[in-house]
């Protein structure tokens, strides 16, 4: 998408807090340019991809990257601006990389017609956390603390969903609740049902099955561990709302190697951004 807004990101994004995201953004870009992060992303991803995934058979990748290219090339990206973003970066050579730029566009594809099913519900940013966090596959501190959202924030959206009758006091699923999101999980599915018509029930299901020695082999090299909750090559710098700022551009372009590298660089040049309570900052590789 190029060097964008803050309103772009915010409605892109949809989950985090859009407090951090106006104080954050556009002075980003004079940390480094989106040409840099990406450079950076890919040089880190491959890292661990390689490190974590070397014992993956060529074959296996190479049939994955089929199926994923053949899905991705049968849709379109109408109403889809983060899989069309990722759709337009430019493949790179490397089969593991190439393959986990691939599996980025059809996850954001799935993402955006999620984000849709979301809107059509009438969920907000902090509500769908919420909903999310009672389905009790992700922890409710990871998600508030990934998307930079004060307690005080995270209670008034239990409270209108409470309302709703969706949960209880505690964030808890009331038995409408659970089925509210179950359909909003259903309607997310139906609208990505084109991507496994695109290839067949099969291919797709093959295509999963490639992928889970790539995802075991992340999960048991520690990769994504982290307070990384529910995020996916995200990265996050949370700046005290309300704060003044006057970030000075870097004179250095960004150099990523590895994701120790990022969150050092992101250490390193905090006074070029928004000042910080506490920079959050972490890559999380998922191929999943």
């Amino acid at each position: 998408m190029g060097p964008v807004g803050s309103e772009l990101v915010v409605a892109t994004f949809y989950n985090f807090n859009p407090e951090v995201i106006y104080q954050s953004i556009p002075s980003a870009w004079q940390v480094a340019s989106p040409e840099d992060v990406q450079a950076a992303r890919f040089r880190a991803g491959g890292q661990v991809l390689h490190s974590a995934c070397g014992d993956v058979d060529d074959a296996v990748i190479a049939r994955a990257t089929e199926i994923a290219q053949a899905m991705i090339d049968a849709v379109g990206d109408e109403g889809k601006p983060l899989a069309a973003s990722n759709r337009a970066v430019a493949l790179p050579d490397d089969p593991m990389i190439r393959l986990w730029q691939l599996i980025t566009v059809v996850r954001e594809w799935r993402g955006d017609a999620h984000l849709a099913a979301l809107g059509a519900a009438a969920v907000d940013g902090i509500e769908a956390l919420v909903l999310h966090a009672a389905m009790g596959t992700v922890p409710a501190q990871g998600l508030q603390a990934t998307r930079a959202w004060s307690d005080e924030s995270w209670s008034a959206a239990i409270a209108r969903l409470v309302a709703r009758g969706l949960v209880d006091d505690t964030g808890t699923f009331t038995k409408i609740g659970a089925a509210f999101r179950a359909d909003i999980e259903a309607a997310t599915n139906g609208a990505a049902q084109s991507l496994v018509t695109a290839v067949g029930e099969d291919a797709a299901s093959e295509l999963c099955d490639l992928l889970k020695p790539i995802r075991s082999a992340l999960l048991e090299s520690g990769a994504a561990d982290g307070p990384s909750a529910g995020s996916s090559s995200r990265v996050l710098a949370a700046p005290v709302v309300g704060e003044d700022t006057n970030p000075q551009p870097i004179q250095n372009p960004l150099r990523c190697d590895t994701p120790r590298d990022l969150r050092q660089f992101m250490q390193n040049h905090r006074n070029a951004l928004p000042r910080f309570s506490s920079t959050r900052c972490w890559y999380s590789p998922s191929i999943s």
